[in-house]
């Protein structure tokens, strides 16, 4: 007997990436290059069957496609509550659209749920217009984000399967592939992982491990995670915001660079003004994190 599924799955990304013409080669094996920015949101349905543990399985896709506009965060953020699985695109000749799936789309995501706990596929859209060195550009991009927010998904996919593409709509290289990738990893849904957020949750809890002088970037990177969660008050609100930064910093979980502890940095202080902190308190924090960043010597 095959087993019948539903599954939410969003589609992120800037207007004008491809995200509409990759549903439309998808879903319905066509493309057509003419252009309308996205207005809210719109929903196509695609039935998938695979084998999922030796049971047939049909697995409806609800495909989101997600209004590409910067600014309109709060409406984007009620659309992607309930997705159990999202794919990012960027167009590849649009070095700017690769910059701002960290910089403006995972921390949407991050707002939105708190954590990378989902399954994700990064898409490098419209391969077919890119020359040698944009590809190769963008193949570094996308190879360093599934790296860094796909932990240990791609054991759950087939093979010759992935958890990053460089597709193009037009001639529908890789597209077939990155949905059906999809398909496989919603199964898999609940065992995503995140462990930056997990290695933030235990310096909120458990304190620093030693109180005395921090020169590496990780002991640096917990002093400011720590003091900025005791500074904040909310723990679990100064866990969002402390992910949703780090995501927006480009810091790496396992090799945190200096620069990033730095941008972090910026970031958090900007956050605790939004709450309004005493200015004095303020500063003397900032100061003391720039010091422990500046004394980094690893």
């Amino acid at each position: 007997m095959v087993k019948k599924t539903v599954k939410k799955i969003v589609l992120l990304g800037e207007s004008a990436v491809g995200k509409t013409s990759l549903i439309r080669r998808f879903v319905h094996d066509e493309f057509s290059d003419s252009y309308i920015s996205t207005i809210g949101t719109k929903v196509s349905k695609k039935v998938l069957n695979i084998n999922f543990e030796g049971q047939e399985t049909e697995v409806n896709l609800m495909i989101w496609d997600m209004l590409g506009r910067e600014g309109y965060m709060s409406t984007q953020a009620r659309q992607i509550v309930g997705a159990q699985g999202v794919i990012i695109v960027a167009d590849i000749t649009r070095p700017e659209t690769l910059a701002n799936l960290e910089k403006y789309w995972i921390p949407l995501i991050l707002r939105t749920v708190g954590t990378v706990k989902l399954p994700f596929i990064f898409l490098g859209n419209k391969v077919d217009l890119a020359d040698s060195d944009t590809l190769s550009n963008a193949l570094d991009t996308m190879e360093d984000l599934e790296k860094r927010y796909n932990h240990g998904m791609k054991q759950y996919i087939p093979k010759h399967l992935n958890t990053w593409f460089m597709t193009s709509a037009f001639t529908g290289e890789k597209v077939e592939d990155a949905f059906m990738s999809m398909a496989h990893l919603l199964f898999y849904f609940d065992r995503a992982e995140d462990p930056f957020y997990t290695r933030i949750q235990d310096v909120i809890i458990k304190g620093l491990a030693n109180v005395g002088e921090r020169k590496t970037t990780i002991e640096v990177l917990d002093q400011v995670i720590f003091e900025f969660s005791e500074a904040f008050g909310n723990m679990q609100t100064a866990g969002r915001i402390i992910r949703e930064e780090v995501a927006r910093a480009g810091i790496d979980h396992n090799n945190p660079k200096k620069d990033g502890v730095r941008a972090l940095v910026d970031y958090l202080t900007d956050a605790l003004q939004e709450e309004q902190m005493d200015e004095e308190i303020l500063r003397e924090l900032r100061e003391r994190w720039v010091k422990a960043v500046d004394g980094i010597q690893d």
